[in-house]
């Protein structure tokens, strides 16, 4: 082996071992949660790569959140970030708009996060459930001060072929972390309802060492509460905020089948393989890197799967701003 070779694999074990740090053993105990840290290779480039531009309304100018319509072919919807009107858009795998709806009884203090699920009851009725929901999270917190947050939860509209607009409402669940509060920007929704938040920034242990990013869970029943709901710590990822340049956790999306959850940050997207009975994360097969670094959109936020294939959509800031199709490696399952 080359000594160049040598040298870059050791200062690579020596950042890795930097970014885990010490954990607090009682408390790591306590939540089950993963003692692996990242490495610090970007992994490859995606292939397949599209660059698909798009004709967005005026007053979508900050895609934070991506999602792909399960029940809809080509429909994705995406919604501002913080200080914009509560708002959900459509576009499809064009990048042609397709719809704009008012969400009547919400607010927008930071909206960053969205996935798509199965509609959680809120009562009793035995009337039909509708087909699929969105849900929306107002979570982002980047002083890390925000008392609660709130998901919110809204029937799938419909997408007619011409421009659809009109107004939803959506049911609210309030959620506080039971340690600290967390700026987070990505979510998913498990198969069975529970919703999974994780953390967006660097975080650090009492010896000051980074810290994997937290993963903490909402149970389906919380939707049924009157008031607020205390998340559970439930696991760690591999993937250490502030380890590497532009690695911060933007969004997460579990693919249709609940096989794979794709966790993207400015910089990388990591592919998980997943329990597909609860969408939690196998931590007995190491995640898959990818590096999109090189794309446009390592500037953007959002990600969502394409519904029966395994690649991938990028969504970017900006006034139509482009949208990214790619392909990036798996892990063995």
């Amino acid at each position: 082996m080359k000594i160049g070779r040598i040298c870059s694999l050791a200062a690579a074990c020596l950042v890795t071992l930097a970014a885990c740090g010490t954990q607090d053993a009682a408390m790591r105990k306590l939540n089950g949660l993963s003692d692996v840290a990242s490495a610090d290779s970007m992994g490859p480039l995606p292939t397949n790569v599209v660059r698909i531009p798009t004709d967005e309304p005026k007053d979508l100018v900050e895609s934070s959140s991506i999602v792909m319509s399960e029940t809809q072919p080509g429909i994705v919807f995406t919604t501002n970030d913080s200080g914009s009107d509560p708002v959900l858009f459509a576009l499809d795998t064009t990048g042609a708009t397709r719809g704009r709806w008012e969400v009547g009884n919400a607010t927008n203090r930071d909206w960053e996060a969205a996935s798509r699920g199965p509609c959680i009851r809120t009562d009793s009725a035995t009337t039909t459930q509708p087909a699929s929901c969105l849900y929306v999270g107002d979570v982002g917190d980047n002083s890390a001060r925000r008392k609660a947050v709130t998901l919110y939860q809204l029937v799938e509209p419909s997408v007619r072929q011409d421009m659809s607009v009109g107004v939803l409402q959506a049911r609210a669940l309030y959620v506080r972390y039971p340690d600290a509060p967390h700026d987070v920007e990505a979510m998913y929704v498990g198969p069975e309802g529970t919703l999974y938040l994780i953390t967006k920034r660097a975080l650090k242990d009492k010896s000051g060492a980074l810290r994997p990013a937290l993963v903490f869970s909402v149970p389906a029943t919380a939707w049924m509460r009157l008031d607020t709901t205390v998340g559970t710590l439930l696991d760690s990822l591999p993937i250490v905020p502030g380890s590497a340049d532009q690695r911060q956790i933007t969004d997460a999306s579990l693919a249709h089948d609940s096989q794979y959850l794709a966790v993207r940050t400015y910089g990388q997207v990591f592919t998980f393989a997943t329990d597909s009975a609860t969408g939690r994360v196998r931590h007995d097969i190491p995640p898959a890197p990818c590096n999109i670094v090189a794309t446009e959109a390592k500037h953007g936020e959002g990600i969502t799967w394409f519904a029966g294939s395994r690649e991938l959509l990028l969504s970017n800031e900006g006034r139509n701003a482009p949208l990214h199709r790619i392909t990036c490696p798996l892990p063995p399952r």
